[in-house]
């Protein structure tokens, strides 16, 4: 099922867009996106902290393989 998928702020600025549409299950599955599709991005993101949202619902680490149902994943950093 297609999701959105929604960057925010340097994160945006540095992928070049700021939303997507992608199969995306879970959390983890949006990061994947990322990684697969802007080789570099990976290198971008390590040194930095998001913050990871389902909807409105913040998502910690131990979420990130839970089904992200209906609602859009964004990817923000704080």
């Amino acid at each position: 099922m297609l999701r959105k998928l929604k960057l925010h702020g340097e994160l945006a600025e540095f992928v070049g867009q700021d939303e997507f549409e992608a199969v995306i299950r879970t959390s983890a599955e949006a990061i994947k996106f990322l990684t697969c599709n802007f080789p570099k991005v990976e290198g971008y993101m390590s040194d930095k902290y998001y913050q990871v949202l389902n909807g409105k619902e913040e998502i910690d680490k131990d979420s990130l393989f839970n089904p992200v149902g209906k609602s859009d994943v964004h990817i923000v950093p704080v």
